[in-house]
């Protein structure tokens, strides 16, 4: 997936869809170790900025996702 980029839309529509706020996802990165900013997840999710592995793997954890499922070229289930 070297090239691909992170679909903002489908995180946040995965996001959405398991009653997550942006505050309970920021949560579950920074128990991996991550500190992230909320507005970096919705500037993520507004597909504004790129996540960087580390932080993709977090927030998939997060999410409770693979994180194939966060990439422009996966379509989001209806």
């Amino acid at each position: 997936m070297g090239t691909s980029r992170v679909n903002g839309a489908a995180l946040r529509v995965i996001r959405e869809r398991s009653d997550l706020s942006i505050s309970d996802v920021v949560g579950g990165v920074r128990e991996a170790g991550i500190d992230v900013h909320p507005d970096h997840l919705r500037n993520i999710e507004l597909g504004h900025k790129q996540p960087s592995p580390k932080l993709l793997a977090a927030i998939a954890r997060a999410l409770k996702c693979p994180k194939a499922a966060l990439y422009a070229d996966e379509q989001v289930p209806a």
